[in-house]
């Protein structure tokens, strides 16, 4: 962000508070300094944590409060990403992109396409909606993490929405046939539903089947593309 920029937000957000009578207007406007100061998502709890490495010791409370008075000027955008703290992000005016959500590790990637916007406009159109805003969130696995995944692995430790292909069964022979009786098979195709803690759901063949996390175990899987490969 230009220092041009951020001084005018600056400016602007004080203003706002004196019209408003807020109290502790300093300690306000030195958590949107170092909330402007980072370009990336941000929970109430880490930018507690770096307010606090430089020497400002404000309440989780109040620091969580002023981040809410941020979206309420437009300052700010929560987002709410599925196993995530609520995260905000600086809201720049006029502008508009979606996330790319990796289920591995956390990352938030933004993105703005503009016939992916066009788009979504003319289907809004197409019936006749009066489209106001809209919030697209694509979940998977960033580059880094597709990186450091292994040709198999154990069906266990594949993603939701992963589709897989069964390499091979490992374990005694009732454990072969406990799995090929539940339809997994060498060669077969599963969907992974839900993964975890606890049993896991996966898809076979338009069925779903609950697999406790030492049976998961023994299927050695091979990941799919959306397109099969």
């Amino acid at each position: 962000m230009s220092s041009n920029l951020h001084n005018e937000e600056r400016r602007q957000f004080e203003r706002f508070l004196r019209q408003q009578g807020m109290s502790r207007l300093g300690d306000r406007l030195a958590v949107l300094e170092a909330f402007l100061a980072c370009e990336e998502h941000l929970s109430a709890e880490a930018l507690h944590g770096r307010l606090a490495a430089q020497g400002l010791h404000l309440e989780p409370e109040f620091v969580s409060a002023t981040l809410e008075m941020f979206t309420r000027f437009g300052l700010a955008s929560c987002r709410r990403f599925d196993n995530q703290p609520d995260l905000y992000e600086h809201r720049h005016l006029g502008e508009h992109h979606d996330h790319l959500i990796c289920t591995r590790c956390g990352s938030i990637t933004e993105f703005h396409h503009p016939e992916l916007e066009e788009l979504k406009h003319g289907v809004a159109k197409q019936h006749g909606f009066h489209h106001l805003s809209h919030r697209l969130q694509i979940y998977g696995l960033c580059e880094k993490c597709r990186q450091r995944r292994t040709p198999t692995l154990p069906l266990n430790l594949a993603s939701p929405g992963e589709r897989v292909r069964v390499e091979r069964l490992s374990g005694g022979e009732n454990a072969h046939r406990h799995l090929e009786d539940m339809g997994i098979s060498v060669g077969g195709e599963l969907e992974v539903i839900t993964s975890g803690d606890g049993p896991m759901v996966v898809a076979c063949g338009g069925t779903r089947l609950a697999l406790g996390q030492g049976v998961a175990s023994k299927v050695q899987v091979s990941l799919l593309e959306r397109n099969g490969r």
